[in-house]
């Protein structure tokens, strides 16, 4: 006689939300289209060279994500660390500075919108002109 069980001895234990967040996140991401609000003028053409791609450990653990190409004006170009600010999952803090940008996943987590604001001085970003403003990603899976 079988019987089912969720527990299979312990060799793959269930993931937690954190780690399902995690792994849906996991690849590269590139343009959609890209929505810049600058002292309320909108733009949507100036980060076609932009992509980023998140990288964890099997774990979910000591998470990356490396900007390509220029990161357009809103992120710095190369790769930093993150984690989920305060455990909100939909929320990504850049853990050198504290930067924080809010993520949505949609369309069977092959779209990924990401939202923020920066400030006057451009700062924590490391782009000082030109940065003002809000900023929508809409972003595609890659691979």
């Amino acid at each position: 006689m079988f019987s089912c069980s969720s527990d299979d001895g312990g060799e793959n234990p269930q993931q937690t939300p954190e780690q399902i967040q995690t792994a849906k996140l996991l690849g590269r991401w590139e343009p959609g289209t890209v929505i810049q609000e600058i002292d309320g003028d909108i733009t949507n053409d100036r980060f076609a060279d932009f992509s980023i791609t998140f990288n964890a450990d099997a774990q979910g653990n000591n998470k990356q994500y490396t900007i390509t190409n220029t990161g357009g004006e809103a992120f710095e170009a190369g790769t930093k660390d993150w984690d989920y600010a305060g455990g909100n999952l939909n929320t990504i803090e850049r853990l050198d500075n504290g930067f924080q940008f809010d993520i949505s996943l949609s369309n069977n987590d092959t779209e990924l919108q990401i939202s923020l604001t920066v400030d006057e001085s451009g700062s924590p970003l490391g782009r000082v002109s030109n940065t003002t403003g809000g900023y929508v990603f809409n972003l595609e899976k890659s691979n």
